[in-house]
């Protein structure tokens, strides 16, 4: 940090894939006073103005929600970003990229359930949720990403993502959605990517509809949401249903802020005011009994546990 410092740079990036899994303690317990004495060493060299971070995951917000509390006032506090809806005196928020990846409980399970630990795979929607409210209440709104077209996706599976992201709808955040592509030396290397010629209308509808959310809370001008707006059905008649097909139409009108009225019956989503969710914030997560913390005289009798590390593996 010094050299870079002496290099002219201000601002810090700690990239890690995962923040909490900093000096963490055991059965992945985050480790609060670890974390604030990094953070705070971090702020104290000189000449460092803005403190940022990377990657995490979002379950430790919902097992220990005083662990957004205790950082919030360097990761906060010494941000780079600003958004109107922080409560933050400078309007300031933290970010911090997250990987949601699905609403399917069944595709979470089978591909990434280490994501919930300690909860179960079936639990991960009321993770995603309860999580963000926390994040959101400490001016933490973050990036998170969405894979569309993970193998062996149906349409029940899309609609089960389309719902979470319903739900999500009033979340301060950025979602970005991101086609799968199959990675060397995993086990799913061998797996077709999925492509954008071949995305089925639900799909198109959860890429369109993110992106929808990213320019409501990110781009509020009235002018330029008006600009936009018609130039939608300009691309979609002159280019779009040429390179892409017409699966895409009605999704792409969502992008462009066409009524609800004129969409409901051709889309799986209704964003009319007024409509309920599928899936709500729940006023707590339990973990289950199996993967509570053990008591302090059983500390040193652990060893590596298959539903830890293997769990964590599959993340």
């Amino acid at each position: 940090m010094r050299v870079q410092v002496a290099g002219g740079a201000d601002t810090i990036l700690l990239t890690t894939e995962d923040i909490f899994l900093y000096e963490q303690g055991p059965r992945f317990d985050t480790n609060i006073p670890a974390l604030k004495r990094l953070l705070a060493e971090v702020a104290a060299v000189s000449g460092v103005k803005h403190v940022m971070l990377t990657h995490g995951t979002i379950a430790p917000a919902v097992k220990e929600p005083e662990v957004i509390a205790e950082l919030s006032e360097i990761a906060v506090g010494m941000s780079v970003n600003r958004h109107s809806d922080s409560t933050h005196p400078e309007k300031r928020y933290a970010n911090l990229f997250v990987g949601l990846e699905t609403g399917s409980v069944r595709l979470f399970n089978q591909f990434m359930k280490g994501k919930a630990y300690p909860y179960r795979p079936g639990q991960w929607p009321d993770v995603v949720l309860k999580g963000m409210q926390v994040l959101n209440r400490h001016n933490w709104f973050p990036f998170c990403t969405f894979i569309v077209g993970l193998p062996g996706e149906t349409r029940e599976d899309t609609k089960q993502s389309l719902d979470l992201l319903f739900a999500l709808r009033d979340a301060k955040w950025c979602v970005i959605p991101t086609l799968f592509v199959p990675l060397g030396d995993t086990r799913l290397e061998k797996k077709l990517g999925a492509k954008l010629v071949e995305l089925s209308d639900l799909q198109w509808e959860f890429f369109f509809t993110c992106w929808r959310y990213n320019l409501d809370f990110f781009r509020r001008d009235p002018l330029v949401h008006w600009k936009f707006n018609l130039g939608i059905p300009i691309y979609y008649y002159l280019m779009g249903r040429r390179l892409f097909g017409r699966e895409m139409k009605y999704p792409l009108y969502r992008l462009g802020h066409f009524p609800e009225w004129f969409l409901r019956r051709r889309l799986y989503l209704d964003l009319s005011n007024g409509r309920r969710p599928k899936f709500h914030a729940p006023e707590h997560v339990a973990i289950p009994p199996e993967r509570m913390r053990p008591t302090i005289p059983e500390l040193g009798e652990i060893q590596p546990t298959l539903a830890g590390g293997e769990e964590r593996a599959a993340d």
